[in-house]
This record gives C-alpha cells, sequence and structure tokens, in this order.
C-alpha cells in the first residue's frame, strides 16, 4: 500500500474537526507539541481537548481551505476561513495552519486564527 502524502495526512486532519469523536492515535504522535494561543498541548489526548474545546463552543463548525494544502519535506501549510454557528449568530474565522510531520504522523501544529466578523 503506498504511503499517505503530507496532503493527505491534511485531509484528515482537518476532518477532525468535524467529528471530535475520531480517535487521534493513528495521526498525532504520542510526543507531538501543538502551539495553541492558549498554550501547548501534547500528545493525542492534549489535542482531541483542545480540538473539544473549541467544537464544543459552537452548535456547527465548517471548514473552507483557501490555499493548499501545500507540502515541502516535514512541513505542511494551509488558509482557511472557518464558519461557527452559535445559535442564530455566524461567525467567520481566517487562519493558517503549519504542520510539522514526521514519520507519517503529526510531530508539530501551529495554528494562527484571526476573527473575520459575523456572516
Amino acid at each position: 500500500m503506498p504511503s499517505e502524502s503530507n496532503e493527505q495526512l491534511y485531509e484528515r486532519w482537518l476532518a477532525v474537526w468535524g467529528d471530535r469523536h475520531q480517535s487521534l492515535e493513528a495521526l498525532i504522535a504520542e510526543d507531538a507539541v501543538g502551539h495553541w494561543p492558549e498554550g501547548d498541548v501534547v500528545g493525542p489526548r492534549g489535542f482531541a481537548q483542545a480540538i473539544a474545546q473549541t467544537i464544543d463552543a459552537f452548535d456547527s463548525v465548517r471548514f473552507d481551505v483557501q490555499a493548499g494544502p501545500l507540502s515541502r519535506d516535514d512541513i505542511v501549510a494551509a488558509r482557511w476561513l472557518v464558519t461557527c454557528r452559535m445559535g442564530d449568530e455566524t461567525m467567520v474565522f481566517a487562519g493558517h495552519d503549519f504542520l510539522r510531520i514526521d514519520g507519517g504522523m503529526i510531530a508539530e501544529y501551529w495554528p494562527s486564527i484571526h476573527p473575520v466578523g459575523a456572516a
């Protein structure tokens, strides 16, 4: 079976944000570090908690990749818009993901997110 490309790995990463019950053990290295604005998280459990905190704040979260994913060597980058609904309110955020891949798994993650406004 051919190995998964970094771009395919990124697609699986985005899918996690749509289904917080997905297992992260096959995607996130045990010692992976996520550099969230609120602080670093480590390993699949740390990532799962950070993702759940974000997702649970909204009724729905939908990503629209604007550029990428672009991959070179062990780095993957993408620019996206995320539309979040909470009740009757819709908020839009723009952001970037930067991931370092090692051994076919996410080893490090740097997100950047900025409010765009209400939709």
